[in-house]
């Protein structure tokens, strides 16, 4: 399996494991992989949990760290500026397929990382802010309890 169908897969693992949790609204961002020129998404998902809406990116990766190279400039700018609005959380949900991984890492953190001269962002950081999402591993891929992403946000 190649990495960009493992990624889709990993989008689709995560709206379901969304999809799961009660009082929740979960919106996918369509992904024109054709490569027209001009469309764009900030983001893979919208989700809306009473009282925060979430804006998150999936991406994996085999490697131990998330090179920031991998998000767009155009999906840096703005989930960073979605943070800034009140009531909304923006961020990368990462798959570290290697390390048996998977975490949301706020936007916020990444764009202190890459002030202070960072690249990329590795699967162990130590963070407050970052929450590990905790799943079973089956096969390949992962089931996951998303609650817990509802639980760590303070409101």
């Amino acid at each position: 399996m190649n990495r960009k169908s493992r990624g889709k897969d990993f989008e689709g693992i995560v709206r379901l494991a969304f999809e799961k949790v009660p009082d929740t609204a979960v919106y996918r961002l369509h992904d024109d992989m054709s490569g027209f020129k001009g469309v764009k998404n900030p983001c893979d998902f919208f989700i809306y949990h009473k009282p925060i809406l979430y804006a998150i990116e999936c991406k994996a990766t085999n490697k131990p760290s998330l090179p920031f190279s991998n998000i767009t400039e155009y999906q840096w700018t703005e989930l960073l500026r979605m943070s800034k609005i009140s009531g909304v959380v923006a961020g990368i949900m990462c798959w570290f397929v290697n390390e048996d991984a998977t975490l949301f890492i706020p936007i916020q953190i990444l764009e202190m990382l890459k002030q202070n001269g960072a690249k990329s962002i590795r699967y162990d950081a130590d963070d407050f802010a970052i929450i590990q999402i905790p799943g079973v591993k089956k096969r390949v891929f992962w089931t996951y309890d998303m609650s817990v992403l509802f639980q760590s946000i303070p409101m």
